[in-house]
């Protein structure tokens, strides 16, 4: 386990956790996403993220780690960072990716997840990263001001081609930091 802080710690993801994986999941991803989806179906991105075989193929990634989060031992999320990418291929920034955050409701307001990027960013300049960025839902408003509050900023747009979700709430930003 690696702490965070008193309240917070960080379990490394295993293939053997897949399960775990897919449980915590479909707690924490519906209640804030079915909206997107045809129908509020949002099993297919469940399966196609958090299968065995995505997992496993995500865990052999070079430069990346996956982790559940705790709160007072309680697994309330997880958290996949890439180091030392880049946004661009043009860019030689080297940068760490905020693959996947997610937290369940219960940890809204609580500042985990501000904990959470003080430390992301502190493992990110360890490694000789100086900027991080992510990609965010343009509808989830809530992230986006988190985000904006933690100095990121907006550097592009995009458009997921996943036809489940509905055409109007496919759109998605680019956002980076500094460190």
């Amino acid at each position: 386990m690696i702490s965070v802080s008193s309240k917070i710690q960080l379990k490394a993801i295993t293939g053997d956790d897949q399960n775990e994986l897919m449980r915590i999941m479909h707690q924490i991803y519906p209640p804030e996403y079915k909206h997107l989806w045809i129908n509020e179906d949002c099993n297919w991105y469940l399966e196609h993220c958090f299968s065995k075989e995505n997992l496993d193929a995500e865990l052999r990634e070079k430069n990346a780690v996956y982790y559940f989060v705790f709160y007072n031992s309680e697994r309330i999320g997880i958290l996949r960072l890439i180091y030392n990418t880049s946004i661009h291929v043009s860019d030689k920034k080297i940068a760490t990716f905020i693959h996947r955050i997610y937290l369940s409701r219960t940890a809204q307001g609580k500042g985990i997840a501000k904990q959470l990027f003080g430390w992301l960013t502190e493992q990110a300049r360890h490694r000789g990263n100086s900027i991080l960025w992510l990609k965010a839902m343009d509808t989830q408003s809530q992230a986006l001001r988190f985000y904006e509050k933690e100095g990121y900023q907006l550097i592009d747009t995009l458009r997921l081609n996943f036809e489940r979700i509905h055409p109007e709430l496919r759109g998605m930003v680019i956002m980076k930091k500094s460190i």
